[in-house]
């Protein structure tokens, strides 16, 4: 046996794919913000008003970014109106503040009904509005090309939607106070997606998340994290069912290999560390301590031929047999 460094090498540490991120938004919080991102137009008013201005036409403050967005998504298509959204007012074009225009239906000095709203950063808002503020169904377009289509609860999306990003990642799922919250379905342009549970922004809960390589991970996240209990597959057919804390292999568990090699034991910072047993697969086995993710300490050592015989290890060498 020597040190067992040979090309089967149980010392050998295991590579992972890194967890992709929540997509960010330009602000760099970790939820997907679904308001208009400039400071200007931070969010949907919210005030009666009354002697505002009024345009023939609404002012076109589209970009490159919102044009190609509207190409991509099409018109807004609105829900079947009841009889009582037929019977509001239109407002015309008004300039509800500094360069925020809104065009649609009106009702006591507030926007409610069916109504769109243009920022002079491009962005575009249009779908229902409730007592002057966003509530219902609808869509906004930022001004960088991201959109949201979905449900909306006083001006923040609350419900079920769907978020595009102009690089070609997006979310499906559930929403609560502007951020993903529920169940949930994230894709990314590489191929890599987690389909799974969400907590106020955070991948939180029981999920799926799946590489572009074809790797996956099925368990618990804690907080955007790996952490719980879990299963990981690499695309090279290896497997690790065990512990995690903080993306990293802590705890117990269980790592396999393509061609029959096995350990079972303690991990600790993403490698062996305490105690576990290696096995390969023409009979050989070590059953002893860990330290780094290399044999330490005394252990015990089968061969093919079946006899066991106790040493001691240090970093991954065997230093000596006790029986000699």
């Amino acid at each position: 046996m020597g040190n067992c460094a040979t090309c089967d090498d149980p010392n050998v540490y295991e590579s992972r794919n890194e967890l992709k991120p929540a997509k960010k938004a330009p602000d760099n919080q970790e939820n997907l913000s679904v308001k208009p991102k400039s400071s200007q137009s931070s969010q949907l008013t919210q005030h009666i008003r009354s002697n505002l201005k009024t345009l023939n036409v609404m002012p076109d403050f589209s970009n490159s970014f919102t044009q190609e967005a509207l190409n991509r998504v099409g018109p807004y298509l609105y829900d079947d109106p009841t009889e009582d959204i037929f019977a509001l007012p239109y407002s015309g074009v008004l300039e509800i503040e500094t360069n925020v225009y809104y065009e649609g239906q009106w009702k006591n000095g507030m926007r409610y009904g069916r109504g769109k709203q243009h920022w002079a950063d491009g962005s575009i808002y249009e779908g229902y509005f409730v007592s002057d503020m966003a509530n219902g169904k609808g869509r906004l377009i930022h001004a960088d090309g991201d959109v949201y289509i979905g449900e909306w609860l006083n001006d923040k999306a609350h419900g079920k939607g769907t978020y595009y990003h102009k690089d070609g990642a997006s979310y499906v799922g559930e929403w609560q106070e502007d951020k993903q919250h529920g169940f949930g379905i994230e894709k990314w342009a590489d191929g890599a997606m987690y389909e799974g549970d969400y907590d106020m922004g955070l991948k939180h809960g029981i999920g799926t998340f799946t590489w572009s390589d074809g790797s996956t991970y099925t368990g618990e996240f804690a907080f955007n994290n790996i952490h719980g209990k879990g299963v990981y597959k690499w695309a090279d057919s290896r497997e690790y069912t065990g512990d995690w804390k903080d993306n990293k292999m802590d705890g117990n568990g269980i790592f396999t290999w393509k061609d029959g090699r096995k350990y079972k034991g303690q991990y600790f910072d993403d490698k062996k560390h305490g105690f576990g047993e290696f096995f390969w697969p023409d009979g050989r086995m070590y059953k002893g301590f860990w330290k780094d993710g290399q044999q330490h300490g005394k252990g015990v050592y089968r061969g093919s031929n079946g006899i066991e015989r106790e040493g001691e290890w240090e970093d991954g060498k065997k230093l000596r047999w006790l029986d000699e």
